[in-house]
């Protein structure tokens, strides 16, 4: 008999963990992908820490309807980092030609967009190199990577990992997709340009969602972009707003 009842009381002590860690995830934007393909050596996350995956997909403007709706016009993902400035490491390999020294510099300074407008220190000055860094391998490793994405309709995904206890921050990884153009669309208007969307992708590395309401357009966070877009350089006052409610002014 008593046996049958530690028996009853251990299932309603693990439905009741697992209710708990299921109010905790973190919903997605209408327009974001959970567990999107990531590559098959990628490592198994260690149920130690307990890590969640959020996926945001860039959109092609005009391949998925816009809302038209009234926000605020920034969104927080409910997570951030705990310990800045934060490392990452670019891959440079591209299909376009781009050279190592542009591609960093171009994200080096989207990562500086950023820093501009908060006492915080998000991203550190220095970033590694390294050719064999892959998107979607979860290693603690903030992996910034060109690569191909099986639709013709996304730009670029950023994928993030948090633990849903503290809602900390552990990782992102950045993959754009080279089925795209990609280059300085101040020179080319015809280029996906390069700092446009990954200022935006940083964006999502430090804590912020996708907006999709046209009346939010403008934004840095706006989830859709074009060819030949620039304005997604700058950030506008909604994007600085959500990032100082994070990690201050």
């Amino acid at each position: 008999m008593q046996l049958k009842i530690l028996g009853i009381l251990f299932v309603i002590s693990v439905l009741a963990i697992v209710t708990v860690s299921a109010s905790m995830m973190l919903p997605t934007d209408d327009n974001a992908k959970e567990h999107a393909r990531a590559p098959e050596h990628s490592p198994v996350i260690n149920d130690d820490w307990g890590l969640e995956r959020i996926d945001f997909i860039h959109y092609v403007w005009g391949t998925k309807p816009a809302r038209v709706s009234a926000e605020k016009c920034y969104k927080l993902l409910g997570v951030k980092w705990k310990n800045t400035p934060v490392d990452y490491t670019i891959n440079p390999i591209n299909s376009d030609n781009l050279s190592t020294d542009f591609v960093t510099s171009t994200i080096s300074t989207s990562a500086e967009t950023w820093d501009a407008v908060t006492s915080t220190e998000l991203f550190n000055n220095d970033y590694l190199v390294d050719y064999n860094a892959y998107y979607g391998v979860q290693n603690f490793i903030n992996a910034i990577s060109f690569g191909d994405y099986p639709d013709d309709n996304v730009i670029a995904v950023t994928s993030v990992w948090y633990t849903p206890v503290g809602r900390q921050i552990v990782e992102f990884d950045m993959l754009f997709n080279t089925r795209f153009m990609w280059g300085d669309a101040l020179l080319n208007s015809g280029v996906m340009d390069l700092q446009n969307i990954a200022t935006h992708e940083l964006g999502h590395g430090v804590g912020l969602a996708d907006i999709y309401s046209t009346a939010c357009s403008q934004v840095t966070m706006f989830g859709y972009s074009s060819y030949g877009e620039t304005s997604k350089r700058s950030l506008e006052q909604p994007d600085i707003t959500g990032l100082v409610k994070m990690y201050g002014a």
